[in-house]
């Protein structure tokens, strides 16, 4: 599940844990080790480059910000003294000397886990490293728009060169005595060099063995970790609770990747987990019987399908003479087109979508349906007319668009790249191990089939579907960063409580560039309301302007939202301290949480 979040300017601590079994490992630390399982592994643990669900627990134990979000999803300063506001004078509109805005930030004294001091130069190097034009892995958005960051003692001014809507969370910061050992798209000619070892766009800084160095700011720091098995993380000595000055209860943390969420449930159930997070309502009857131990919470995550929109970059399948059945979606074999790209198709497959039968028949009704990529609970939300499910409708609207099977072999096809040839509508439906996502995608590929679009249902690891480029190999099949997917089956777990979507649907904002845009959305009428919500810090013009945001996704049948999630967290009777957060997950607190002797 890719995260739509805002971890890397707004660093809270608010994360989901995952471990397993319960007890202490103590070496030079002494307390309690907190076992939570998941399901996956992480990606990257590099806070500006990971994709994951697992990642973002990992990261979110590690990294805290200047505010942080409490369970009543409202703002309290952290690393900084006090919210900056236009009423105490610390968010200026229009700014000083010329700035579009400027905003005032007073830090707090705070430690790297390796003892060193964080100060305001760590922001002012973050900004440095974001905008380096080698950076093409991170996202450029809420950087580039800071004109200049000035120190002086504890206070942080921080000046605006346009308005930007989460400038009240502060820019990013990042260990300048860390990351300035390594480099950033380290070439030769234009052409990787032969020593890449240090270079952050290839995991350097934060490979496995890395990890025990990396400063971190929040509650824990890296122990260990070994890729499909575990990571750990450890109490970090230099971090006190901004409140009370405290330290973290808990000793350690370990991940314990499962493999399947059944598997992590059987492991709860034998006392080998103290927790089991990112579960979802398939797992709700079958760990009912666990009484109290199971805690259910609606999520802020929303499941759907991931049309891939541009003409030239898609599923190239496999080769013609390893697929000699035709089974897979070459694009030789299909036309050479990308189908996806046809607004057509993609309202065509709408209609084909059930979401009703997807949630009763596997996620057991647990959960709710999904008309918006957006939350009901949030302020700019606009109810949606999705197309409903109708096959009919579907093979009405197919041939309405123009798709015919000209050549009567059971599936239509169109000219949809102009260059004359009809592709076929075979796609690659691509999506992670999680079994209630394949079988959503063999109902849908059935359904699919009666009006004449082929569907390939694809299943890989999560690391394959969401890894970044920094982790993939390129032509790496089924792979988000890439493009090459026809649709992608996942979620987003939205941490951010903000009108958004620029980073994720704006055509300057594709992966090449550092952002969220890996399906290749190109609307001009979209980018424009994007780039205006971007600017804007006026909550009223947010939500006339997210209104039209919502109609233009929907029109364009950017994406099809399936539901919304009711994740399903199984938390031991031995664990105290558990708070629900509904943005940032179940042990979003994981210092204040604790284990009791088995």
């Amino acid at each position: 599940m890719r995260k739509r979040s805002l971890l890397a300017t707004f660093a809270v601590a608010a994360a989901m844990v995952a471990g397993a079994c319960g007890g202490s490992t103590g070496t030079t630390v002494t307390g309690a080790t907190l076992l939570i399982g998941d399901y996956q592994d992480v990606d990257s643990l590099n806070p500006f480059y990971y994709s994951t669900v697992m990642s973002s627990n990992v990261i979110g134990m590690t990294s805290d910000g200047l505010l942080r979000l409490n369970e009543k999803l409202e703002l309290e300063p952290w690393m900084a003294t006090e919210i900056p506001t236009k009423e105490n004078g610390g968010i200026q509109v229009p700014g000083v000397d010329g700035a579009a805005a400027t905003v005032t930030w007073k830090l707090r004294p705070w430690k790297w886990s390796d003892g060193v001091d964080l100060t305001c130069a760590d922001f002012q190097y973050a900004r440095e490293w974001i905008l380096d034009e080698k950076n093409t892995a991170v996202s450029k958005v809420g950087t580039q728009e800071i004109k200049e960051i000035v120190c002086e003692g504890s206070t942080m001014t921080v000046h605006y060169s346009e308005l930007y809507q989460n400038l009240k969370y502060g820019p990013s910061f990042a260990p300048k005595h860390y990351f300035s050992k390594f480099t950033l798209g380290t070439t030769v000619g234009g052409n990787p060099a032969t020593d890449t070892s240090d270079d952050m766009l290839l995991g350097a800084g934060y490979r496995t063995k890395d990890l025990p160095n990396v400063p971190t700011n929040g509650a824990f720091k890296y122990e260990s970790r070994t890729p499909g098995v575990e990571t750990v993380v450890v109490r970090n000595p230099y971090w006190k609770d901004p409140r009370n000055g405290g330290q973290s209860k808990l000793a350690r943390v370990k991940y314990v990747v499962c493999g399947s969420p059944e598997t992590c449930v059987a492991k709860f159930r034998a006392g080998e987990l103290d927790m089991v997070t990112d579960l979802d309502g398939s797992q709700y009857a079958p760990t009912k019987d666990l009484g109290d131990e199971q805690r259910p919470f609606p999520s802020f995550t929303v499941e759907f399908l991931r049309p891939n929109h541009s003409q030239t970059i898609c599923s190239d399948g496999a080769p013609a003479e390893a697929d000699p059945d035709g089974v897979l979606p070459n694009r030789a074999a299909r036309g050479g087109g990308c189908p996806a790209s046809d607004v057509e198709l993609r309202r065509a497959i709408s209609a084909a979508v059930d979401r009703e039968r997807y949630l009763e028949q596997i996620e057991g009704g647990v959960g709710f349906v999904a008309t918006n990529m957006e939350l009901p609970d949030f302020f700019f939300y606009e109810e949606q007319a999705v197309e409903a499910y109708d096959l009919t409708k579907a093979a009405q609207i197919l041939a309405d668009g123009g798709w015919t099977d000209s050549n009567n072999n059971g599936t239509v096809d169109k000219d949809v790249d102009g260059d004359g040839d009809r592709d076929e509508a075979i796609l690659d439906f691509c999506t992670t191990l999680k079994p209630t996502r394949g079988a959503k995608l063999q109902l849908l590929a059935a359904d699919l089939k009666t009006i004449g679009i082929t569907a390939i249902v694809d299943q890989v690891p999560s690391g394959t579907l969401f890894g970044q480029r920094t982790d993939v190999a390129a032509g790496t099949k089924c792979n988000l960063a890439y493009g090459t997917f026809d649709v992608a089956l996942h979620a987003f777990g939205i941490t951010s409580v903000e009108p958004s979507g620029y980073d994720t649907y704006h055509s300057t904002q594709t992966n090449e560039n550092g952002g969220g845009n890996d399906q290749m959305v190109n609307i001009p009428a979209l980018d424009e309301k994007l780039a205006a919500i971007k600017t804007s810090i006026d909550v009223a013009e947010q939500d006339a302007l997210m209104a039209e945001v919502q109609s233009l996704l929907t029109t364009n049948v950017v994406s099809i939202p399936l539901h919304y999630w009711l994740d399903i967290v199984l938390v031991s009777s031995r664990v105290s301290g558990y708070l629900q957060h509904a943005a940032w997950g179940p042990v979003w607190n994981a210092y204040e949480l604790d284990v009791a002797s088995n």
